[in-house]
């Protein structure tokens, strides 16, 4: 695990911040505000603004002390600055609605100011947990697209497959010519039986609960003296 200046990071990838802001007087009542209206604007279907920056895995805001600070946590990929300039640049509206009732807030750009600010008022974490260091967030999209892709593929085309291997090999018992005709081409009877029983194994496999140690590092096997 590497420690740089700017937040644990994981992996050489999943970096952490925590920041904790004093807030200007009324700040969390306003903030309170636009958290709810935030809120309900998602439960009707509205993408947040949040969702534009690709790198980010969580962000959270809490209002802590009564209201007299606000603390801002987030998991991101890659180091604090280009996290920070990437957010500045993308939108600077909802950094300054939200970090506008902060004490001293500089702006959200130029970045500069707003990198400092954020360094001023970060708090180190003594340890940091992450299910998946070494993966961003465009690859867990990516695994969950193609975990959705597969899961419709195996539940529309393979069954349809299995069925037709067996009707194949049920055609080659009962016809010798479909038999010959397959096996010029290189199938024999023993590739479709190793076929339909492939396809039945992988069906059952998807039944099985995920084991408790996937995705863990396996340790390497000794080798006996």
């Amino acid at each position: 695990m590497a420690e740089p200046k700017n937040g644990l990071q994981l992996a050489n990838n999943v970096t952490e911040l925590t920041a904790v802001a004093p807030l200007v007087s009324g700040g969390a009542e306003r903030l309170r505000a636009i958290f709810a209206k935030r809120k309900a604007d998602e439960a009707k279907g509205e993408r947040s603004p949040i969702e534009q920056i690709e790198t980010i895995h969580y962000a959270r805001w809490v209002i802590l002390d009564g209201g007299a600070r606000l603390l801002f946590t987030s998991n991101f990929d890659g180091d604090l600055d280009g996290y920070l300039t990437e957010f500045a640049e993308r939108d600077e509206g909802p950094l300054n609605l939200i970090f506008g009732f902060c004490e001293g807030w500089p702006g959200a750009r130029p970045a500069d100011s707003f990198i400092r600010y954020v360094r001023k008022y970060m708090v180190p974490a003594e340890y940091y947990y992450g299910a998946y260091p070494k993966h961003t967030v465009k690859e867990i999209k990516r695994a969950l697209y193609w975990k959705e892709t597969t899961d419709e593929f195996v539940r529309t085309l393979l069954p349809e497959l299995a069925d037709l291997v067996v009707a194949i090999r049920t055609c080659c018992r009962e016809n010798d010519a479909t038999k010959h005709c397959l096996e010029v081409r290189g199938i024999d009877l023993q590739t479709l039986d190793t076929a339909g029983e492939t396809i039945r194994e992988f069906l059952t496999q998807l039944a099985i609960p995920t084991p408790e140690d996937f995705g863990r590092t396996k340790k390497p096997q000794e080798v006996p003296s």
